[in-house]
């Protein structure tokens, strides 16, 4: 009986490659991923953690000079060996547990972490990074000066267990699932600011202890955060009881912190939900969607008062909703 072996690499809608293997640790299929995805690509090395068996996905994104990798699937473990050290490569590279166990070793220290848990490896030595069944993790690729740039002893912080401040950390992990989610709509500006924004959040937890509170306006962290609590936003928009009370709860902040956040961008907290709520309407309200009720539409974009909903809307577009609605072109059912 054969071993089921398969490779793939595929580019789903969002852009973002993804690389898998599942089957034995020998033959043309596995040493073609290992070769072409793990060596030349992620310049790393593959092999069974335990089992005689990989069956491993990682989703790859690059962001500005940062890459963004997220593993997982079963008893994999990626390594930088001694033949690779030869490509001079020295970026850092932070490893968060998402889900399962993951173990890195580097400079003879072995470090098990647990999901929220983060680690900083080298890729100027001989390291390891593994996880076992169940098991997810993400590798942020950081060129080395660039870290250092901002934190100076972020060499000191290798192969060490990191605490930080979990709001900190919980920072980390949602700008970097940000980064990844945006990256594919970004022009090479813009990826540039996020990859520094990002890279100044690593900084700032490198350099942060366990009960020490991050500043809230620091240039990276402030600007970060903004963006974390405008995606949120977007999603929240139906809630009519949304405030910006509610939503400093939601990010560990203060009312007047979340404000002075938005104050930066020369909008208020409330102008910037007003105008996303409208820019929803508008959408909801074109082409075949545009059928619905004017009250309706109103309530799935969050205005509870629809007397304001149509003076706001009026003042925003040059014309009332059912104006708008009207004027949309009427398709039917055949696309006719």
């Amino acid at each position: 009986m054969t071993e089921d072996v398969t490779s793939k690499n595929s580019a789903p809608s969002a852009g973002v490659p993804v690389f898998a293997y599942a089957g034995a640790p020998r033959g043309t299929a596995y040493e073609t991923w290992r070769e072409e995805f793990c060596r030349r690509f992620c310049q790393l090395d593959a092999e069974p953690l335990a089992a005689e068996r990989i069956e491993c996905t990682v989703a790859v994104t690059r962001v500005g000079a940062l890459s963004f990798g997220a593993a997982h699937g079963s008893s994999t473990s990626f390594l930088r060996t001694r033949s690779l050290l030869s490509d001079g490569c020295d970026d850092l590279v932070l490893v968060t547990a998402m889900a399962g166990d993951v173990l890195t070793v580097q400079r003879g220290r072995t470090i098990e972490l647990r999901p929220g848990e983060v680690g900083l490896m080298s890729l100027d030595d001989i390291a390891e990074c593994g996880h076992s069944e169940g098991g997810r993790f993400t590798a942020l690729r950081i060129p080395r000066q660039e870290l250092i740039g901002i934190c100076r002893d972020a060499e000191d912080r290798l192969s060490k267990p990191l605490a930080g401040s979990p709001r900190l950390r919980d920072a980390v992990s949602g700008y970097f699932a940000l980064c990844t989610e945006t990256a594919g709509a970004l022009d090479a500006v813009a990826q540039h600011t996020m990859a520094r924004h990002m890279t100044e959040l690593v900084g700032l937890l490198l350099r942060t202890g366990n009960d020490a509170t991050p500043p809230a306006l620091h240039d990276g962290y402030g600007a970060a955060r903004l963006q974390l609590i405008q995606a949120q936003l977007l999603k929240q928009l139906d809630d009519g009881d949304l405030s910006i009370v509610s939503v400093a709860r939601q990010a560990g902040l203060t009312p007047k912190q979340v404000q002075r956040l938005f104050w930066a961008t020369g909008l208020t907290f409330s102008e910037f939900v007003l105008e996303q709520r409208l820019l929803l309407a508008h959408r909801l309200l074109s082409g075949i969607a545009g059928r619905a009720k004017i009250s309706a539409v109103a309530y799935d974009a969050g205005f509870r008062d629809l007397s304001y909903f149509n003076r706001s809307f009026r003042r925003r577009f040059g014309m009332t909703p059912s104006e708008w609605r009207d004027a949309q072109p009427v398709y039917s059912e055949q696309g006719g």
